[in-house]
């Protein structure tokens, strides 16, 4: 995603618009063939991301809220609910389309809606992970007021906030969300979350089925190298 505009630049500088880089590329850079073959998977490979959203979408809904709200519906109205929930997100989908338009880029939406919709889930996923006292209550709290407070930042004319603050701003709020709604309600036994949270007495053994395989296939060795190289890059293009 980011060397193909990097390239652009050189090949490109008067190029008005950025979304026009990567089929600018395409056309004038690729045989008639091939761009074929290029354009095909693109339009697969959107095809694909497309259904598995709306899929995912979908089920999330039937199994975890209508079936549980139901228990005893039948397995033939599951599907149908399910084909009624893609349809409503599709339209949904189709009508918001539209709105990225007023971004300035495609890359600035992508950055700007991860950053309105991961910090609830990140907050959720760090602390669950290495805070035991954390429970169900302070995550679905955490993910309730930070969707909520996701949505009114974004359509509040009258709040200009970069889109990196705001992600950094729903993370804190949803962590202190978490951190005092779990301190009010009852905490989880710790025979419950031990297999999901983070010990010493799990490090430990893992560190000791880690040693039996060469440095460069350890995910620990490998997730520095990865940091190092990601601080390296930034570095390079401050």
């Amino acid at each position: 995603m980011i060397f193909p505009g990097t390239m652009a630049r050189v090949l490109y500088p008067d190029l008005e618009k950025a979304n026009l880089v990567y089929p600018t590329l395409l056309f004038d850079l690729l045989p008639v063939g091939l761009l074929g073959l290029v354009i095909a998977g693109l339009i697969a490979a959107m095809m694909s991301s497309t259904d598995s959203a709306l899929n995912s979408a979908s089920t999330l809904v039937t199994m975890d809220f209508y079936k549980k709200w139901r228990p005893s519906t039948s397995p033939e109205a599951l599907m149908w609910t399910g084909r009624a929930v893609t349809f409503l997100f599709m339209i949904a989908a189709a009508a918001w389309a539209p709105q990225i338009d007023n971004f300035p880029t495609l890359w600035e939406y992508l950055q700007s809606a991860l950053s309105y919709i991961c910090p609830p889930i990140v907050s959720v996923f760090v602390l669950g992970m290495f805070w035991k006292r954390g429970n169900g209550n302070g995550a679905f709290a955490a993910v309730i007021i930070g969707t909520g407070l996701a949505v009114y930042l974004l359509f509040q004319p009258n709040i200009d906030i970069h889109y990196l603050y705001i992600a950094l701003i729903l993370f804190i709020v949803c962590s202190l969300t978490l951190i005092v709604t779990s301190l009010i309600t009852p905490a989880v036994p710790e025979k419950k979350i031990i297999m999901v949270s983070w010990s010493s007495r799990f490090y430990r053994a893992e560190s000791d089925q880690l040693r039996r395989y060469p440095f460069y296939k350890n995910y620990r060795y490998q997730a520095v190298v990865l940091i190092l190289v990601i601080i390296i890059i930034l570095a390079f293009y401050w």
